[in-house]
């Protein structure tokens, strides 16, 4: 996407389709919204794309294109209308009439064709016609340098927990499994208070503290076991967090000693109108170790797909004997 810009600001009239986590879909609100399907929401816009850009709840935005003239006029006064600069594209394996887009592409627009540095990208839409994702409303120019470890959590699977634990301006947050940063990275927009970061992995601490610097978000981090936090009792408003699944860290004969655990330091350091948003596939092993925990309750859950993997996202709040102790 080099030399390229997108203009946020610029009065647009197209409709996307934004791809998202599976289960996520009715998150993305604030737009017009005329569809929604598994893992997408279609929406058209009448106006600037700041809004739609400071979502952060799709991987990807694609323009719909029903033929050549829909291609010509999203350039005149649509999405395509808002990149600035020499504008480079890719034509993906099996676009239909990828001939014919190509050379409207060249000849009527003057863009170039580049598979490895472009801003559009052009792919069959299952509803007929082309899909054109736009690269720089792509996920990863909101995470522009990310270190990650194999099982860091997905940055939009990240935005989707911050946004089920209803993170306030003022609220302290706790990340007891942060790995690289990434839940830490989504709630600095919301969350204006203590971010709190710890892992038993030095090597992952190491990458948020990175990730964090460059993003600069400050955050309080610090290596060590879910099992005995250093927090202060009652003194976080929540707690989001990416469990150990049992798969890529750990086991499942390891989370049945270190769910309950973890869990008890939950209840402890949780204010009474506290909530902790818990992602983990080892469902059936959460559920009866919430079930075993004094102070918490389960109140809703949320199953996700992406990348092959369906794990649900829980949301717990302390029962209401603990909240009318306070």
């Amino acid at each position: 996407m080099s030399g390229v810009t997108l203009l946020l600001d610029r009065p647009v009239q197209d409709q996307l389709v934004l791809t998202t986590v599976g289960g996520a879909e009715d998150l993305i609100a604030g737009l017009d919204v005329v569809g929604r399907s598994d893992g997408a929401v279609t929406c058209r816009v009448d106006g600037p794309l700041r809004a739609l850009s400071e979502t952060r709840l799709y991987i990807t935005a694609a323009v719909q294109l029903v033929d050549a003239a829909a291609v010509l006029r999203s350039a005149e006064s649509g999405v395509l209308s808002a990149l600035e600069g020499p504008v480079r594209f890719r034509i993906a394996p099996g676009t239909p009439d990828a001939r014919a887009l190509w050379d409207l592409l060249v000849d009527k627009l003057g863009w170039a064709e580049d598979p490895s540095d472009w801003a559009v990208n052009f792919v069959a839409d299952p509803a007929g016609g082309w899909l054109g994702e736009i690269g720089p409303l792509h996920w990863s120019r909101n995470y522009p340098q990310l270190d990650r470890l194999p099982w860091s959590t997905k940055p939009v699977v990240a935005e989707v927990m911050i946004r089920l634990a209803k993170v306030g301006t003022e609220h302290h947050l706790l990340d007891p499994f942060c790995g690289t940063g990434t839940i830490l990275l989504a709630a600095h927009p919301f969350a204006y208070g203590r971010l709190i970061g710890s892992d038993r992995d030095e090597k992952a601490i190491e990458l948020a503290r990175a990730n964090l610097s460059r993003a600069g978000v400050r955050a309080e981090l610090s290596v060590g076991p879910a099992e005995k936090l250093a927090v202060a009792s009652g003194t976080i408003d929540r707690v989001v967090t990416n469990l150990p699944f049992g798969k890529l860290v750990g086991s499942h004969g390891d989370n049945a000693k270190l769910y309950p655990a973890a869990l008890k330091e939950i209840a402890r350091v949780l204010r009474p109108d506290g909530r902790a948003v818990l992602l983990t596939e080892d469902k059936r092993l959460l559920k009866d170790a919430v079930a075993r925990t004094p102070g918490l309750k389960l109140v809703r859950d949320r199953l996700l797909k992406y990348s092959g993997a369906t794990p649900t996202v829980f949301v717990l709040t302390p029962t209401r004997r603990r909240q009318n102790a306070r």
